[in-house]
């Protein structure tokens, strides 16, 4: 087979190449902007939840696809002619990570319907996507002088078709061995390996303080995500910082008409007397939310008081809370309590049967 090498036509569209990447790497960093606002808004306001369907754009993974190519198609041009290429590959490194992390979000995002959004981890999900929002900017920057020919070391502008020297021997035709040669490709391998090598050790302090700096980052960040996300209470245990909640006792109760499941509470607080807004305590079964019913309430006052915002103190009370339910699944059932927005707690049940 008989091809054209291409290097003397990606020379002389270099600077057209990385107009081209800039612009999809700039849209790109404007619809995480978009994201990372939106997860803003569903942090302050629970509601807009509902809207994240607006935002899940899987378009922006072939886009990024694209990119990579050419940041790819530049790599091979500039390891031909002997050039420095260092930036390239951390381009193409960062934005293959970059991916991953959106098909990760696209996919958490799914479930802002179905499911109670986690404070903890919608934060987690913001501020990384914060920091690759960083790691955008700056490869837009260096893709947009490297597209206006810009030269940083001699502050003008040149021709990079001149600086890469195209030649007769650029375009030439050359004919391809369609047989695969797994020596070669043994070798090529093992080249790349060590020039890798060579790159670590001359730059091998900064890559380490690096490696700290981000491992420390998601250690702190990944600990303190998984470490609330993963624990659960139980009954008797007291939750919250705010509101001393203790959850004494739980019942189910079913009926021909409906299902019912009550819990039997210890509440104080320290400081002010205020109310306790009790649809933050809410009750989940499998994928299922329910608030709590105060007209249901009432039929279950011999387990105690139904609390109907009654002011909370220091003196403790007990009261009772019921939920009428669709799916009574008691092995499933679970109390989260959404104490602020960036503090949940989650207890397990172990309702028993409530006996008139």
């Amino acid at each position: 087979m008989v091809l054209r090498r291409p290097y003397a036509f990606l020379i002389k569209h270099f600077r057209l190449i990385h107009l081209i990447i800039t612009a999809i790497f700039g849209y790109i960093a404007l619809q995480s902007r978009n994201i990372y606002k939106y997860l803003n808004t569903v942090i302050e306001l629970n509601n807009n939840k509902y809207d994240a369907n607006l935002y899940i754009k899987y378009s922006i993974i072939f886009l990024i696809i694209i990119a990579i190519v050419l940041c790819i198609i530049i790599y091979l041009l500039l390891k031909y002619k002997n050039k420095p290429r260092r930036i390239y590959l951390l381009t193409i490194v960062g934005y293959a990570i970059t991916i991953v992390f959106f098909v990760a979000l696209f996919g958490y995002m799914r479930g802002f319907s179905n499911e109670i959004i986690s404070q903890k981890t919608i934060r987690f999900y913001r501020d990384t996507l914060l920091i690759v929002q960083l790691f955008q900017y700056l490869i837009i920057l260096f893709m947009l002088i490297r597209g206006l020919g810009f030269d940083i070391k001699k502050f003008n502008f040149s021709s990079d078709a001149q600086e890469l020297n195209a030649t007769l021997a650029d375009s030439e035709e050359v004919e391809i061995n369609t047989k695969i040669d797994t020596t070669n490709i043994t070798r090529g391998l093992h080249k790349q390996g060590r020039e890798f090598g060579y790159y670590y050790k001359e730059f091998k302090i900064y890559i380490i303080i690096v490696l700290v700096i981000i491992v420390i980052i998601l250690g702190y960040k990944g600990y303190n995500f998984y470490s609330d996300k993963l624990k659960v209470h139980k009954e008797n245990d007291t939750i919250g910082d705010i509101y001393h909640i203790t959850i004494k006792n739980s019942y189910y109760n079913i009926t021909d008409e409906s299902k019912y499941i009550i819990i039997n509470f210890d509440i104080s607080k320290l400081g002010n007397k205020e109310q306790l807004n009790a649809a933050n305590i809410n009750l989940v079964i499998g994928r299922d939310s329910y608030t709590p019913d105060k007209r249901a309430c009432n039929r279950f006052t011999r387990l105690g008081m139904c609390y109907n915002q009654q002011y909370v103190s220091n003196d403790e009370k007990n009261y009772i809370l019921t939920y009428k339910v669709d799916d009574l699944n008691i092995k499933n059932a679970y109390i989260v309590y959404d104490e602020s927005y960036d503090k949940t707690h989650k207890l397990k049940l172990s309702p028993k049967v409530y006996q008139e």
